[in-house]
């Protein structure tokens, strides 16, 4: 699940942390990236049980409503599309997904204001009114609810946000990227197929987890001997003025480029670039272009890394 983009923010996150800590524990750090990843591989079941906690609450609220002492006949007869919906039971259903749910002891109990004011989001939306009263009742359009579910309702919510930096520090800068690995999976799901229903491993690739490991590993290891790279190709800069992340974000591309062969220069130029767009300020990307450049150039010249395999795959 987690890609490789996603695993390089972790380790510059833990990187950061070690060095501001000025800790030398290799164990702590590893223990650390491994938590960060365990972490937002849980969230990803978290918010899949939204569903399940959406759709008791809608039940909860339509009894509420038919109970009323001048219910409409809307109110009498309600809509109950959301409560049925085929795609959500198939999840909920799911062995599985359940197991997860049970051994994280996941739950949404402590939270019955953010469901009632995420209910009410929903009720609200356009989207949802169509979803009601569309004559044709069919799994594509159970399909397609959920995806506005995650895709754009929940992404929008400020209040979930809210509820989730205060749960887990780990989690804010993973909710994005998980709301829309649950839009992935509620598409592949198919009508009649249950195996159809995929849900992801931890890593996108079996070498993910070695490859963030050794990145981690290798960073901190050699960060004095890639500090001194940068600082000697850092052109009318005092080091000490670089801001912190900026030297970590180029330590750690530095690190890739050496230690992982299999790697294009490119590849990882690119992504360490985009990475300072990201997380620096406005001018992080074109400062840290111009000095990641000089720093291949000099690696190259110095022949102090070789490309194999895919790593020679350079433009």
């Amino acid at each position: 699940m987690l890609n490789r983009r996603v695993l390089r923010i972790k380790v510059l996150q833990v990187v950061y942390a070690q060095i501001k800590k000025e800790s030398n524990s290799l164990q702590k750090a590893e223990n650390e990236l491994l938590f960060s990843i365990q972490k937002t591989y849980d969230l990803y079941w978290y918010l899949m049980l939204l569903l399940e906690d959406l759709t008791a609450y809608a039940a909860k609220i339509t009894d509420i409503r038919k109970t009323k002492k001048f219910a409409s006949e809307e109110e009498k007869n309600p809509n109950q599309k959301l409560i049925n919906n085929r795609v959500t039971k198939l999840i909920s259903q799911n062995e599985s997904y359940q197991n997860q749910i049970n051994e994280k002891k996941l739950s949404w109990d402590n939270h019955p204001e953010l469901i009632k004011n995420i209910y009410k989001k929903l009720e609200n939306s356009e989207i949802f009114k169509i979803y009601l009263f569309e004559k044709d009742d069919n799994f594509r359009n159970d399909k397609r609810i959920l995806k506005f579910i995650f895709s754009e309702l929940l992404f929008n919510c400020k209040e979930l946000y809210t509820t989730l930096e205060e749960e887990s520090i780990f989690w804010i800068n993973d909710i994005d990227f998980i709301l829309t690995k649950l839009t992935h999976t509620v598409d592949n799901i198919k009508n009649h197929q249950p195996d159809s229903l995929v849900f992801p491993g931890k890593f996108k690739q079996p070498e993910d987890k070695e490859f963030v490991i050794n990145l981690l590993r290798n960073t901190l290891i050699h960060t004095e001997e890639y500090t001194k790279i940068i600082e000697n190709n850092i052109v009318n800069w005092d080091i000490d003025r670089v801001a912190d992340f900026e030297k970590i974000v180029m330590m750690t591309a530095v690190s890739e480029i050496i230690k992982f062969p299999s790697i294009p220069v490119n590849v990882t130029f690119n992504e360490y670039i985009e990475l300072a767009k990201l997380f620096g300020t406005d001018k992080s990307g074109s400062f840290i272009n111009g000095i990641l450049d000089k720093i291949i150039g000099y690696l190259k010249k110095e022949e102090l890394f070789i490309k194999t395999g895919r790593g020679l795959a350079d433009k």
